[in-house]
């Protein structure tokens, strides 16, 4: 089965091949960064900071009718990482797996993507989300496919929950507040399993919980 992750820990990060199948150690944990960072915890620390620094950029950037495209995840991904990783904002060039399971190849990536935009992405303008269902089917259908074909070198799910919250945002709500316990990224992983089978009521029930929680919060 699948297995992915929100976050990265050691014993998570992909198995690859290719140029961009460089590190930093010799466990081969900490890739190959700008910063030369050696410990882990502390490119975890580089990473959630670049992310920080995306929501505030693309937030203040994209307007309420900026079309999401694979142009704007892969802008998304080198804003985020772009300080850390020469391979920032572009598909991958590697062939990665995890858990026994390979993801598409990369010469694949180009027509996979251009089709989840034609098919997915243009399904989903923010005017056509009012419904609160809608919108949580929406996100769920976005984020499965995104996962399942799994272009970025690292940073997937978090690169398309940032862009779905531009999508939230378009549509007059707030990002979303997803559950970082141990037992939420687990319920997570699951739920994008099972989009892997092209059920999306797990992740859209996710998705449901995490608006809940923003709402909540706010």
């Amino acid at each position: 089965m699948m297995h992915l992750m929100t976050r990265d820990d050691p014993a998570s990060r992909y198995s690859a091949s290719g140029t961009e199948n460089e590190y930093m150690d010799e466990a081969k944990t900490v890739l190959k960064n700008k910063k030369s960072i050696t410990d882990l915890q502390t490119l975890y620390i580089e990473e959630e900071k670049g992310l920080a620094r995306a929501y505030e950029i693309l937030l203040s950037e994209v307007r309420s009718n900026t079309p999401l495209t694979s142009e704007l995840i892969r802008y998304a991904h080198g804003v985020v990482f772009g300080n850390l990783y020469e391979w920032a904002g572009r598909w991958r060039t590697v062939t990665i797996s995890k858990s026994g399971v390979t993801w598409p190849p990369p010469d694949y990536l180009e027509g996979a993507m251009r089709s989840f935009e034609r098919d997915v992405l243009e399904k989903y303008s923010a005017s056509a989300l009012g419904d609160e269902k809608y919108f949580c089917e929406a996100l769920g259908h976005v984020q499965g496919e995104f996962l399942a074909i799994h272009p970025l070198r690292e940073g997937n799910a978090r690169t398309i929950k940032l862009v779905t919250d531009l999508l939230a945002v378009q549509s007059g709500r707030l990002p979303l507040v997803f559950d970082e316990s141990d037992e939420g990224r687990t319920h997570y992983i699951n739920a994008a399993k099972a989009a892997m089978l092209q059920d999306y009521k797990p992740i859209s029930g996710v998705i449901e919980t995490a608006l809940k929680r923003a709402l909540k919060l706010s």
